[in-house]
């Protein structure tokens, strides 16, 4: 991959956050950590394209979608398959409606918009998904109430997926390295999964954190029947909105939002 870099004279993009992976025992643990043969996946960011050929070895239907002009233009010269589309574009910004309902989401995310990634992929609801992303990133899949990085996207994730962390990766796998470790993590989701919209309950767990100091009782001043319903669920009016579990954000959203 080196060698690519040097020859077709690609310099990681800083501003873009590129740091390509170069392992690729790593690229092809987290292409078949789900089965997708068959499957349609979403490929956030596929650089020069190692995990996106790990995708394609496991017999995925891979949507490929890469901001960098570049790097497009090298993968629609150096990487032709049937089942790849590549998309020039912000994944951030793509319109997403082409894709079937149960398809997975697979990606090295730069690290400085993962939470961006991640709350999009979120809100898009995949059946599943293969991450790479710097470590502390990873933890927030599995934080719990009141740590410092429990938020909305450990609580709503938590209800729809089961996360599972597979492997670390050290800076030495990536091209060039990064100062931090990253990690490989798998969500599945949970057939228990609520049938309310992800991007509804990420925006309910946004207003609950919105000032992480304040009691969810003042977070969210103005709804409606508030202080009978915290009283129902046994909740204090002094308790904040980190200390929910997700469960208990789900029926406090669930409770508030009753017709």
């Amino acid at each position: 991959m080196e060698q690519t870099l040097s020859r077709e004279g690609l310099l990681p993009n800083k501003n873009l956050g590129q740091n390509f992976c170069v392992d690729e025992g790593v690229l092809r643990r987290l292409a078949t950590a789900l089965p997708l043969n068959g499957r349609t996946v979403l490929e956030i960011g596929p650089g020069l394209g190692g995990l996106t050929e790990q995708l394609l070895l496991s017999g995925a239907t891979v949507f490929a979608v890469e901001k960098d002009g570049r790097l497009f233009d090298f993968l629609q010269r150096d990487m032709q398959n049937e089942r790849l589309t590549l998309i020039h574009g912000d994944c951030l910004k793509t319109e997403y409606g082409f894709l079937p309902p149960d398809f997975i989401a697979a990606g090295n995310l730069p690290y400085c918009i993962t939470a961006d990634i991640v709350t999009m992929l979120l809100t898009l609801q995949p059946a599943g998904m293969l991450l790479m992303v710097q470590r502390e990133a990873a933890d927030r899949f599995f934080a719990k109430p009141a740590q410092k990085n429990y938020g909305p996207v450990a609580m709503v994730s938590q209800l729809y997926y089961t996360p599972t962390l597979l492997a670390e990766v050290p800076p030495e796998g990536y091209l060039p390295p990064p100062t931090v470790t990253s990690a490989l993590v798998k969500l599945e989701a949970r057939p228990d999964a609520p049938q309310e919209s992800t991007e509804s309950l990420l925006k309910f767990a946004a207003a609950c954190l919105r000032m992480r100091r304040k009691t969810l009782y003042n977070n969210l001043t103005g709804m409606p029947d508030l202080k009978g319903v915290l009283l129902d669920m046994g909740l204090a009016e002094t308790i904040r909105g980190e200390a929910l579990t997700p469960e208990q954000l789900l029926m406090l959203y669930r409770r508030l939002n009753a017709k």
